[in-house]
């Protein structure tokens, strides 16, 4: 066998001459013939998920306003947050959503569910929908309060930001004297109980919201 080698050939560039006869073989189409075509219309896209505009964004936001407006009537009256995840089973869900309406508690997400404000608000509504509760998504609150389990129930004695230090979760975060929190995939009630026993000052405030939990 002879052996046989191949030389590759060098690359062809195209020269001024090149450029002129594709210009002229290939012209570009004049302006005029550009504004004669008529536009093409957008394509439409189906989805089987619920318009935006069908979840009620603006009733979510009277909620978080009015929660607003009575915190600063008193901000440093003691008041329960509920921090959780949608990924509690949803009967517990349920029941602290039904709970957190008759005390006032606010429900606390951490962020948004797959990063989309579409999905945690499909999420959320059905939850909420025959309940007025406040809920809000503050992941700083969960630093705050150093919350690593849901749901954990936090009750905040005065005011945060007059009762605040640096501490290692690399914000500021509330001092232990400014809340009283309890951790488990428990009621509202047994919560408040755990918390009552945990700090027996907390009696009178959690007396006040156990009677409106237990009203019928």
């Amino acid at each position: 066998m002879v052996p046989c080698t191949v030389l590759a050939q060098p690359p062809h560039w195209p020269n001024a001459d090149d450029m002129t006869h594709a210009r002229q073989t290939h012209p570009f189409p004049p302006l005029e013939r550009l504004n004669a075509q008529h536009p093409r219309a957008a394509p439409r896209i189906q989805s089987d998920q619920a318009p935006l505009a069908s979840l009620d964004i603006a009733a979510i936001a009277r909620q978080g306003a009015a929660l607003s407006s009575q915190t600063a009537v008193n901000p440093s009256a003691p008041h329960v947050q509920i921090f959780i995840t949608l990924a509690i089973p949803r009967a517990s869900l349920e029941r602290l959503v039904e709970q957190a309406s008759r005390t006032g508690a606010t429900l606390v997400l951490r962020g948004l569910k797959a990063q989309s404000l579409r999905e945690t608000l499909a999420a959320v509504r059905p939850l909420i929908e025959t309940h007025p509760v406040a809920w809000v998504i503050d992941p700083e609150a969960f630093a705050r309060y150093q919350v690593t389990l849901a749901p954990t129930f936090v009750l905040t004695l005065i005011e945060a930001s007059k009762d605040t230090d640096q501490a290692p979760c690399g914000t500021t975060c509330a001092t232990p004297t400014s809340f009283v929190s309890v951790a488990g995939d428990v009621s509202l009630d047994y919560a408040l109980d755990a918390i009552a026993h945990q700090r027996p000052t907390t009696a009178p405030t959690v007396t006040a919201l156990l009677k409106r939990l237990r009203q019928p």
